[in-house]
């Protein structure tokens, strides 16, 4: 067993975050299940609109989660975690990281309240904007309120957790990832079963703030404490000129993939409907809940990829990288003809769930979509362990693009113009020039760094 985990590249950190994300997935089944039988198709319609609207946030959150792992990473090549679980070492580095956390907090607390309030209000505009079908007004805008509330709440804890991964805690915090994902699912079902219709999303969002709030008291409140009480008389880390050039690429990037990934479904609602905005949202979940699997094998490893660029150990970074992309595309391509064979099962059988997704040859066309994607998301976790993000031109030019053709193809051609519009950016321009950033800049950066 231990030789085939390694011959996987399965260590503890990925053991739990695939462990998530496979629980994620396969509990997004039974939720779908659930969503189908339990509300209208209308209600899907909304159900899965929120979801795409609430990734809003990240017009909020600015890229400072993945900076704050990312600049952590850096820090602790000289720093470690005692047995006590304190963070000790050079007390330059340690002044560095507490000042990047505390600035990273303040501006998350100023964030969040504009979250709110943005949110609610594209709430209420975008929810008003379509008579909804035997459902009231507060059926509506109430769990859409909770869940905004709770969501920025989490973006607060999120940027502690992030210091912890960025840490190199990576297992313990797919260990939270876990516990979550449990007990917000659960909740999201007891809610779906009972006829809590949309509140399901705002329980689960209240869920996800309990329970990290309470992993993070009972496992390093003395750690936080620490970092705390640190002497900051000793100059921290300069915000404006180490961070925010790396911030504020991030902060693009992500809006970008708002766009990318987030405004099919809004656009659906609009255009054509609750039901039609259903099905592209649940088809959306499942090819994301793979990727979500497959990219585990690289995104556990971001915090010892930016340590071995701290370390100028280039040939282990390749070697560790290049590894991870076999094995995960591997999965991938296993993972999505598992899935379109179920899908096509379910078409032969005329089974009701069918009508709950987008039809067979669009459903394929979007997991074709995803490898790509899986390979561009790759490639950018690399270059960013150096602290840069090259990738930034072109999250913008497939940001503008495919929100471009959502908006253009949509309105006439429904759920196919909304395929279209993804996957020709992805397909025909995302790929050669995404692949061509990544030789450049590898190349670019490991020669200047040596």
């Amino acid at each position: 067993m231990k030789r085939l985990a390694s011959w996987l590249g399965v260590d503890r950190a990925i053991f739990f975050t695939v462990l998530t994300r496979v629980w994620s997935a396969s509990a997004g089944l039974i939720t779908i299940a659930l969503v189908s039988q339990y509300l209208s198709p209308e209600l899907q319609g909304y159900y899965y609109t929120f979801c795409s609207l609430i990734a809003l946030q990240v017009f909020a959150e600015l890229g400072l989660t993945y900076t704050i792992v990312q600049f952590t990473s850096h820090e602790m090549a000289r720093l470690a975690w005692s047995a006590e679980d304190y963070i000790v070492g050079d007390p330059i580095a340690k002044r560095r990281l507490q000042s990047l956390i505390f600035s990273a907090l303040k501006l998350l607390s100023v964030f969040s309240v504009v979250v709110v309030v943005l949110l609610a209000i594209t709430g209420l505009l975008f929810f008003g904007a379509v008579d909804p079908a035997n459902v009231s007004t507060l059926e509506i805008m109430l769990p859409w309120l909770i869940l905004v509330i709770f969501t920025a709440l989490n973006m607060i804890l999120n940027a502690i957790v992030a210091a912890i991964e960025g840490g190199g805690r990576v297992a313990d915090v797919a260990v939270l990832r876990l516990c979550q994902s449990i007990f917000s699912v659960a909740v999201t079902w007891l809610l779906l079963r009972s006829g809590g219709n949309l509140f399901a999303l705002a329980a689960s969002s209240i869920v996800l703030v309990v329970v990290s709030f309470i992993w993070l008291w009972l496992n390093f409140r003395k750690c936080i404490k620490d970092i705390y009480r640190l002497n900051s008389d000793v100059p921290g880390i300069d915000w404006r000129a180490e961070v925010w050039p790396f911030q504020w690429r991030m902060a693009v990037s992500n809006i970008s993939g708002f766009f990318i990934f987030q405004l099919f479904t809004p656009i659906l609602f609009l255009s054509h409907g609750p039901i039609a905005a259903g099905q592209m949202g649940m088809t959306m979940q499942i090819v994301g809940a793979m990727n979500g699997i497959a990219i585990a094998w690289i995104a556990t490893k971001s915090p010892m990829y930016g340590k071995l660029v701290a370390t100028n150990e280039f040939s282990v970074l390749d070697k560790l990288f290049f590894r991870g992309v076999l094995q995960s595309l591997a999965l991938l391509l296993l993972g999505s003809s598992t899935v379109f064979a179920t899908v096509k099962y379910l078409e032969s059988i005329s089974s009701p769930y069918i009508e709950r997704v987008l039809p067979p040859y669009l459903f394929a066309a979007l997991m074709l979509v995803g490898l790509v994607g899986h390979v561009l998301s790759s490639e950018a976790f690399y270059l960013r362990a150096h602290k840069n993000e090259p990738f930034m031109g072109l999250s913008v030019f497939l940001g503008v693009l495919t929100a471009f053709l959502a908006i253009v193809m949509i309105p006439d051609f429904g759920a196919a113009g909304a395929v279209i519009s993804y996957a020709i950016p992805t397909l025909l321009i995302g790929l050669p020039w995404g692949t061509i950033v990544f030789i450049k800049s590898r190349n670019k950066f490991n020669l200047f760094e040596q």
